[in-house]
């Protein structure tokens, strides 16, 4: 195998970079927040049950759940640049037949085609930062970057908010559409093309799977991807809950609790990458931020669930649980490159570590919509956060030394 590192990108700044794989990863994951408002709506359009529309929720997390560590691979072998232009596609694509649904398995087709693209700006944007950043601007990035799921889900919400009265969710799906391709147009102008490796084409299949499979055997990356995915099911099923949740516990309009969702979400999301990001630069033990934001994610959580809350507190409650998971999965993700090791196995690294949060996400709607109870939202987000944290890898024996810009192992 030939194998040839290219330096990071050195005429890029480091925000620009951060914007060029935030922002599409954000807009990818809008497609969920936008649904979610009308889950009433396209149940009464599509002659199906909140269950049902769950599943087709859940299928959007399919493709990556399945083929992320592969995907992680090619990536590795074709670019980060194609990865994103053929992400940033599907989703557009996805979206635009999305609108054009009148039935529920055309519905699951288009959410399952959107997916598909969402998976793959899952595994490429972390793979972008890796490859063009280093040191201290690499752990801010990438601990920045880690938030874009839920900042993308409220994004989506407020998207769709101003649709939610008229039930016009195919108009808010194209609005979407739109902005997916209008950044395809801004990707191909200013991405640039960072490759890890360049890997003959003649190289066996057998060795090349072979080679993207390695780093399954990972100990270190499979508790990584535990201690990311989980948090990342919390988060995920917070939002999918929370907007019906505190509606019907104070009796208001779903069009009001998902405004005050997304912005909570919105807030918390941005001030905890920014936050984190800094304050892992000039730490030594990671391991002990997250489990310091966990304990606070779980009094989050238990305020937020607690029907005697008001609405008001409720939403304080949501702020501070969405910044202690910006806390926790950023934090967490600064240790992917040291899993990696190899940077020509970043992809397949990032693709394995998203495998955990898509297998985890897949199973997050069926659970968190099926529960009505507050305490069991409590217990349940408290259960996943401490196994969470118990499967966080530790830190290699030798590490760099903190006046030399340290990566977080």
């Amino acid at each position: 195998m030939e194998q040839t590192l290219q330096a990071p990108v050195r005429n890029r700044g480091a925000v620009a970079i951060t914007a060029l794989a935030y922002v599409p990863a954000v807009l990818c994951m809008m497609t969920v927040g936008i649904i979610v408002p009308f889950l009433e709506r396209l149940s009464q359009e599509l002659q199906a049950t909140r269950p049902q529309l769950g599943l087709g929720i859940a299928l959007f997390s399919i493709p990556p759940a399945f083929l992320a560590t592969v995907g992680g691979g090619l990536i590795d072998k074709y670019g980060v640049r194609n990865a994103m232009l053929f992400a940033v596609t599907l989703s557009g694509v996805g979206g635009v037949l999305i609108s054009m649904a009148h039935s529920l398995a055309a519905l699951d087709s288009a959410l399952l085609l959107a997916g598909l693209g969402f998976g793959t700006m899952c595994i490429a944007a972390p793979c972008l930062i890796m490859l063009t950043l280093k040191d201290g601007t690499q752990i801010r990035a990438m601990s920045f970057v880690s938030t874009y799921a839920p900042t993308g889900y409220a994004a989506g919400l407020l998207l769709a908010v101003p649709f939610t009265g008229s039930g016009e969710w195919r108009t808010a799906i194209l609005i979407h559409a739109a902005m997916l391709f209008t950044t395809l147009v801004a990707l191909l102008l200013f991405l640039p093309n960072p490759k890890a490796a360049v890997i003959s084409k003649r190289e066996p299949l057998g060795r090349t799977l072979g080679r993207m499979l390695s780093i399954c055997r990972e100990p270190r990356a499979l508790r990584l991807g535990l201690a990311v995915g989980l948090p990342n099911a919390v988060s995920y099923g917070t939002s999918l809950a929370s907007p019906s949740y505190l509606a019907q516990v104070h009796h208001m309009s779903i069009a009001s609790s998902a405004a005050g969702v997304a912005i909570a979400k919105l807030v918390a999301m941005i001030l905890g990458g920014l936050t984190m990001g800094h304050l892992l630069v000039r730490t030594s033990r990671p391991g002990l931020l997250f489990g310091c934001m966990a304990v606070i994610g779980v009094l989050a959580q238990t305020m937020l669930f607690l029907p005697s809350t008001p609405f008001t507190l409720a939403e304080v409650a949501l702020v501070v649980w969405l910044f202690s998971f910006g806390g926790m999965s950023g934090g967490a993700m600064t240790l992917l490159p040291s899993v990696a090791g190899d940077p020509s196995r970043s992809g397949a690294a990032s693709g394995l570590i998203n495998q955990f949060i898509s297998l985890a996400s897949f199973a997050t709607p069926s659970t968190w919509l099926a529960i009505h109870n507050g305490t069991d939202f409590i217990f349940l987000a408290a259960g996943c956060l401490l196994v969470a944290f118990v499967a966080l890898p530790t830190k290699l024996p030798q590490q760099t030394s903190r006046a030399s810009s340290p990566q977080l192992q």
